[in-house]
């Protein structure tokens, strides 16, 4: 079958976009600290946008993704690490054809989602519904302001389309604060329909601060793959408003 002219222009621009993310690499490895943290950062974004072109001209079933850079791969040692990666792969082992389109973004918060990933998500099943949806994002949210989050939260999942997947969030500040808010997740999402993955249960408490937003490590990344491959195949375990196991 002949590629259509926008199918051409997408496979062309997806090169660049991989050129780009080659060279953005090469010259992290040579900086210090933050620095690289941004070239890394820089060419996950480029190596997704390419991916991300050649998936909407793919056939299989849809996967967008929903976030900040932690859903980008940040912290993880390479992407085929990343946990989107590792749960993509996962979910192509039974030998489904998946495509996953990737609109997380570095340093995105839940307002980001809000007013920009929810729309592309609208504008990208606008024919056709995806057949997963995740969301993981507020770290960075609350760990600049802890305290006024649970409206914005609220709207987010409201927002999500139902049988989505979203995550609890991390154990900033207070231990009270933190449970208050994942009790609050935790009975959004069963009244909406949603599935809800223990992302950082799960996760090792040694990870990487960057900035405003927390990254898994190599092994983070895996144990959220894993998290995040329960909820949506809808093994993850059953918790009550307390985030105690039940049954």
């Amino acid at each position: 079958m002949v590629p259509t002219l926008q199918e051409r222009a997408g496979h062309a621009l997806a090169v660049l976009h991989r050129a780009r993310a080659g060279g953005e690499r090469f010259v992290g490895a040579f900086l210090p600290g933050a620095s690289a943290r941004r070239m890394q950062a820089a060419a996950l974004a480029d190596e997704w946008s390419a991916a991300n072109l050649e998936a909407r001209h793919d056939s299989g079933r849809l996967w967008v993704v929903l976030g900040d850079g932690a859903s980008l791969g940040l912290g993880a040692s390479t992407r085929e690490m990343s946990f989107v990666s590792l749960v993509a792969e996962a979910l192509a082992g039974d030998g489904t054809a998946w495509r996953v389109v990737n609109l997380a973004a570095d340093g995105a918060g839940i307002d980001d989602v809000l007013a920009r990933q929810l729309p592309e998500l609208a504008e990208l099943t606008a024919d056709d519904p995806a057949d997963l949806v995740t969301c993981i994002v507020g770290a960075a949210d609350v760990r600049s302001r802890p305290r006024a989050n649970e409206a914005r939260l609220r709207a987010l999942l409201a927002a999500l389309p139902e049988g989505a997947v979203v995550a609890t969030l991390p154990p900033v500040g207070s231990t009270r604060s933190s449970a208050a808010l994942n009790a609050s997740v935790r009975n959004e999402a069963a009244r909406r329909g949603l599935r809800v993955a223990d992302v950082w249960d799960a996760s090792p408490r040694r990870g990487r601060w960057y900035g405003a937003s927390y990254q898994p490590n190599d092994v983070g990344h895996a144990r959220w793959a894993a998290a995040v491959l329960a909820a949506a195949r809808g093994d993850a375990v059953d918790r009550d408003a307390s985030g105690a196991a039940t049954g």
